[in-house]
This record gives C-alpha cells, sequence and structure tokens, in this order.
C-alpha cells in the first residue's frame, strides 16, 4: 500500500508556518503566536526551508509520475502531489535565495523581489482552490476506512473528513496563496495578516493530523493485514 500523505502533509504543514514568520521580519510584522525567534541568521532558515523543498518535491515527484497509486483513489495524485511537487521547488528556490542573503531586506524591495513568485504562489492558489471544491464536490477525501484507528470512528459520517480538509486545511491555504501577491505590496497590512492566519492555520492543522496519520495507518495497515481490531 502506498501512502505519501503523511509526510507530505508534515513537511507542507511545517513550510506553511514557517514561511508568513520568516516574511515578517522583512516587513517588521508583529507575530502572534510566534513559535520560532526572528530569523536572525539566514543560515538556519535557508536549510529549514532546503530539507521541507527536497522532502516535498522528491515525494511530490514521485506521486505525481505513479498513476495510479496503489490501493488508492485514482485521483490520489493529482489532490496531493501535484501540489506538493510545486510548493517543493518554490521551498527549494527560496532557500537558494535565501543562503545568498548576507542581511535583511530592504521593505521596499520586497514588492520586486517577491513580484515574479507572486503570480506562481498565485497560480498555485487557484490550484489549491479548485482542490478545494473537488474535495466538497466529488467526495474526494470520504471518510477513512473502518480498519484505520480514530478517524476510522467517523467512517459512516464521510461528510465530516471532507469538510475538515476543505475547510481547515486546502481552503486557508488557498486563501493565502491567492493573497500572496497582493500581501506583497507595501501597505497591504489587511491583506498581509490575513494570509499569515490563514497559512497558520492550515499549516498546524496539516502538521497535526498528518502527524497523527503515522498512528492511523499503521494501525489500519495492521487491522488489513492480520485481520485485528485495533481501535485506539
Amino acid at each position: 500500500m502506498i501512502m505519501y500523505n503523511t509526510l507530505i502533509g508534515v513537511s507542507a504543514g511545517a513550510a506553511l508556518i514557517l514561511v508568513p514568520r520568516y516574511w515578517a521580519w522583512p516587513r517588521n510584522e508583529r507575530m502572534p503566536l510566534r513559535l520560532v525567534r526572528a530569523p536572525a541568521d539566514h543560515s538556519g532558515w535557508a536549510a529549514a526551508f532546503g530539507v521541507l523543498g527536497l522532502l516535498l518535491t522528491g515525494l511530490g515527484f514521485t506521486m505525481t509520475v505513479t498513476h495510479p497509486l496503489a490501493e488508492a483513489k485514482p485521483y490520489i495524485d493529482t489532490i496531493f502531489g501535484e501540489p506538493a511537487l510545486l510548493l517543493g521547488v518554490l521551498l527549494l528556490a527560496a532557500a537558494w535565495r535565501i543562503s545568498r542573503t548576507k542581511s535583511a531586506l530592504d521593505p521596499d524591495r520586497l514588492p520586486d523581489a517577491l513580484g515574479p513568485i507572486g503570480i506562481i504562489v498565485f497560480i498555485l492558489g487557484l490550484v489549491m482552490t479548485w482542490c478545494t471544491l473537488a474535495i466538497v464536490r466529488f467526495d474526494v477525501i470520504s471518510a477513512a476506512p473502518a480498519e484505520e484507528p480514530i478517524t476510522g470512528l467517523l467512517h459512516q459520517h464521510p461528510a465530516i473528513e471532507n469538510t475538515f480538509f476543505a475547510a481547515v486545511l486546502y481552503g486557508p491555504a488557498a486563501l493565502g496563496c491567492l493573497l500572496f501577491p497582493f500581501a506583497a505590496r507595501p501597505g497591504s497590512r489587511r491583506s498581509w495578516q490575513t494570509l499569515y492566519w490563514a497559512w497558520t492555520v492550515a499549516g498546524i492543522g496539516f502538521a497535526l493530523f498528518s502527524a497523527m496519520n503515522f498512528y492511523t495507518h499503521t494501525g489500519m495497515v495492521i487491522n488489513s493485514v492480520n485481520g485485528s481490531d485495533y481501535r485506539w
């Protein structure tokens, strides 16, 4: 059984948490729910984005070109793999750029520096928006199988997990991407704050849910293969 959404989800969640917190520094923005210190040392941030970029690029590429995934819904590689691949490449580009930075980026230069990449992020937002609509319209996520611990308790209620993915994970991530080019403009405080919180909510949601899946997916495989009944 091929399942990449565990590590992909954790990596994507970490990226969505870290990116706006790094961005807050040159903007001189206050960071509610700070989680990390101001990036006085660029090398640490470049390393973090590089690690996440490598994971998302490698796993996203593998998932994208593996169609259909074994024992999985045939469209999962499109919904999960392809956005992860694009995010991974963007993170690698960010890691490379940050590694070459010796001092703080002047806030007045942010629009010029982020302008081209903002178009790509905006398009990623369009992709995530349509993924969100597909999740809602076509029951893409559906319910976990009864053999899966914890989430399998909602096996008879597929709308709950679909709604969670659309409203907490994909929807806020899409909103932040769509706001990215507007948040990069001078004086765009409201757009930036909305992006900050949208990516924070989606990032924490992706990270926590995907981390839990390391437990639930292990239990699902054991229950399916051995005929066991480990619910918790």
